[in-house]
């Protein structure tokens, strides 16, 4: 594992430090490794088809959302592919065709992938239901929530500071979050 140097001389390069630094602790710990088991039928010569898989990924993570900007966004930027375990990203072009070779088969070799990682890492499966029910909170909306609602606090969100509203009506608990128990 090379060390990753982070230069002060250029802005454009410090907006990618967090997505670097994340980058390199998955590579570290492995937990992106069952991405290996994910064959296509296409030559690779520079980028193996695990690479151009987490080079989609990055692109996701960084904000992208077309192919097309892998040119733009992270292939200028090589320490960022360093910390992702690549010399540089592959070409945009190469990455759409790996994506677009993706059959039924490979597909669900991601999905196996993916959630053999969720298996590993996630601590969902690991919960304690004997401590309670796990709650999971799928309102991304950020709207205030009246003082008597369950958990309800003051926040941060979306770059507005979110108060405690009376006159707010609180959101159905059935669209918002989901119990999960045994």
């Amino acid at each position: 594992m090379n060390k990753i140097t982070v230069s002060l001389t250029r802005s454009a390069r410090m907006n990618h430090v967090p997505l670097a630094a994340l980058g390199y602790a998955l590579n570290r710990a492995g937990v992106l490794n069952p991405l290996e088991d994910v064959t296509l039928p296409i030559k690779a010569i520079t980028h193996s088809v695990e690479d151009k898989l987490i080079e989609s990924l990055v692109l996701i993570l960084a904000g992208g959302r077309a192919t097309y900007q892998i040119d733009l966004v992270l292939r200028p930027n090589e320490l960022l592919a360093q910390a992702w375990g690549q010399q540089q990203f592959a070409q945009q072009s190469t990455v759409a065709g790996t994506l677009d070779a993706m059959e039924d088969e490979s597909v669900g070799q991601l999905r196996q992938a993916f959630e053999s990682m969720l298996l590993k890492q996630g601590r969902t499966c690991r919960h304690d239901f004997r401590r309670g029910d796990l709650i999971l909170d799928g309102d991304l909306t950020g709207l205030p929530a009246s003082k008597q609602a369950e958990g309800s606090c003051k926040g941060y969100f979306a770059g507005k500071k979110i108060a405690m509203d009376d006159k707010s009506r609180e959101s159905p608990q059935c669209l918002t979050t989901k119990h999960w128990g045994r």
